[in-house]
């Protein structure tokens, strides 16, 4: 699974932590844990202050350590205490006061950080960043990463885990909030539900404006507004672009002049309650509350709500979390953004066609003297779910499958590593394809469900001894059969399934046959079959299995290279809008 990936399924899995749970430390390793899986760092660990008393700091989460955790053992639930001043060094002072990210590349080089240096050695780091823990402008806490000399955190990286620090200060405020038994609670825990779904459904469907718009609906109904508006200044340079969502760009007020005059205020956010004090802006509103949208250390935009009733610090903190998701979901979901609408990205997706190189065999494998599987794959320009695997599971069988992720992107590649994981242990637990098939479905149904996708594929065994062929059709289109006279067989369709991932029983079954007399089964997605010509009509499964049938007698070379003939003459073009996959069982 790449990093990318890795980040996406882990932020909304700590998203969903912090959703589901009322008290910070029966979660806090966990976040840790999760968190430390996609960055650099191997080590981190999280001190609050109680009561606000910055005298103190208490060593809460310490499970990545090694050398402090054996040494420092708490003796009591709120952790172990430290001197604050005495015991920590300046930076990390400095970093609580100033309300910032500090990052100390090296601390046997950097003079803040000569207090430190004995644990370093015990302890084993290099560098160190501290930060800070903020709800309702107050700091209740330090997360600090360790590094060793071969770790490098980049600007994405420090983006990332400074959202994760904004979730475990969330947490925290749960935490306090349920233990005075404060309603604000579930205003909290709703709007962290309903920014975890609109990340993923952004990941999904690909739409960042639809997932802009949902963001905005979201800090319109928790902050009780009349109406809300993302402002982003996507360049970053004197030709600004702002985007508005909902219904304020529909009153008469200058975008740019008012996002200016916001992002020109000396704080990160701000609530102002009085008509008059609210002309500042230049809107006709009776109240405003809004949130800057920080990537590293300059602005790039604002989330504004108008006309609430009365605004909280409750409220200025839901829209510090939600800033920090809007920041980090764009820049997770940056790439995929740019490579539809500006193809600006080749090296990532270089990354993902090459993890989905390795998922897939070589193109070639001999089953026995008489039968091989060759495939050929053609991804379109943004990488899809299709994917084919083949495994010898002994020197008697071979377990093959074809499928198709529904989606493009890192959900749908995500979801193929899962496949293939998967598959590969089945094959060894279960003989028959269908039982394979089934429990692929039981096995994954709850990762499907929870990215909204599901999958179509054909599991096959092929018994290379006796030259038996047994396949399993989950919702996918049957293999194009031809027989010794070179006509395609109709009456061996295999009986079609539901997709892996739709239903969490689904039984899948077997259709066994022998391939002795068969010299092609050749299987397909969809890609093929849905390219169009200039009248709109699609290739199709017809014109597929005209095509099979006056091919089947090639080598795998001249059947691919005249299916790209007969597809750039269908379409008149040589650009498809999603994956051609082919898989072929043919004769040597």
């Amino acid at each position: 699974m790449t990093n990318i990936n890795m980040k996406i399924k882990n932020l909304v899995d700590i998203s969903s932590l912090v959703t589901e749970s009322t008290n910070f430390f029966d979660i806090k390793d966990k976040i840790i844990e999760k968190m430390l899986e996609v960055v650099f760092p191997r080590k981190a660990c999280v001190n609050l202050f109680y009561n606000s008393d910055y005298k103190h700091a208490y060593l809460v989460c310490s499970n990545s350590l090694d050398y402090i955790r054996e040494t420092f053992k708490p003796d009591e639930a709120k952790g172990v205490k430290f001197d604050f001043y005495e015991d920590y060094p300046e930076y990390i002072h400095d970093a609580v006061e100033f309300k910032k990210i500090i990052y100390i590349k090296n601390v046997f080089e950097d003079e803040r950080a000569v207090k430190e240096r004995d644990l370093a050695k015990l302890e084993k780091y290099t560098g160190r960043v501290v930060f800070p823990l903020i709800y309702n402008k107050k700091v209740v806490g330090f997360m600090t990463c360790f590094l060793d000399e071969d770790d490098i955190l980049k600007d994405e990286d420090i983006d990332f885990v400074s959202s994760i620090a904004s979730l475990i200060a969330l947490s925290i405020e749960i935490t306090e909030k349920n233990s005075q038994k404060n309603f604000v609670i579930d205003k909290l825990r709703s709007s962290l539900e309903l920014i975890s779904e609109a990340t993923r459904k952004l990941y999904q469907n690909k739409n960042i404006d639809e997932f802009l718009v949902h963001l905005s609906d979201i800090a319109k109904k928790t902050t009780k507004s009349q109406d809300s508006v993302i402002l982003i200044d996507k360049n970053n340079c004197k030709n600004k672009i702002f985007r508005s969502y909902c219904k304020l760009d529909e009153k008469d007020f200058n975008m740019e002049d008012t996002v200016n005059l916001l992002l020109s205020k000396n704080v990160q956010g701000q609530y102002v309650n009085d008509r008059e004090q609210s002309k500042d802006i230049n809107l006709n509103v009776d109240t405003y509350i809004f949130y800057k949208l920080s990537n590293e250390s300059e602005s790039i935009g604002v989330i504004l709500c108008t006309d609430g009733k009365k605004y909280e610090d409750d409220d200025l903190n839901i829209l510090s979390i939600l800033s920090k998701q809007v920041t980090v979901a764009m820049q997770l979901y940056d790439y995929s953004e740019k490579n539809v609408k500006h193809k600006l990205i080749a090296k990532e997706l270089n990354i993902l066609n090459k993890q989905q190189k390795l998922i897939m065999n070589d193109s070639k494998m001999e089953c026995n003297n008489e039968k091989e599987l060759e495939f050929y794959h053609r991804p379109a320009t943004v990488v899809g779910g299709d994917f084919y695997y083949a495994h010898k599971i002994d020197d008697k069988r071979v377990a093959y499958i074809i499928a198709d992720v529904m989606g493009h992107g890192i959900v749908a590649n995500y979801m193929v590593a899962m496949i293939k994981g998967a598959f590969k242990t089945l094959c060894y637990q279960y003989k028959t394809p269908g039982e394979i098939a089934t429990y692929l479905n039981k096995i994954l149904y709850d990762e499907f469900d929870k990215m909204g996708v599901f999958a179509t594929a054909l599991i096959n065994v092929f018994d290379t001894e006796r030259n038996i062929l047994s396949v399993s059709n989950a919702g996918h289109y049957s293999p194009i059969i031809i027989d010794e006279n070179g006509q395609v067989v109709e009456s061996l369709n295999c009986k079609k399934g539901i997709p892996i991932g739709v239903l969490p029983e689904g039984e899948y079954h077997s259709n066994t046959f022998s391939v002795e007399n068969y010299p092609m089964i050749f299987m397909f997605t969809d890609g093929i079959l849905e390219i169009k010509n200039n009248a709109k009509e699609e290739f199709g499964v017809d014109r597929l299995k005209r095509f099979v049938e006056n091919n089947y007698k090639n080598n795998k070379n001249r059947i691919v290279e005249n299916l790209k003939k007969e597809a750039e003459k269908f379409t008149g073009n040589d650009n498809f809008d999603d994956d051609i996959l082919i898989l072929m069982l043919k004769n040597i």
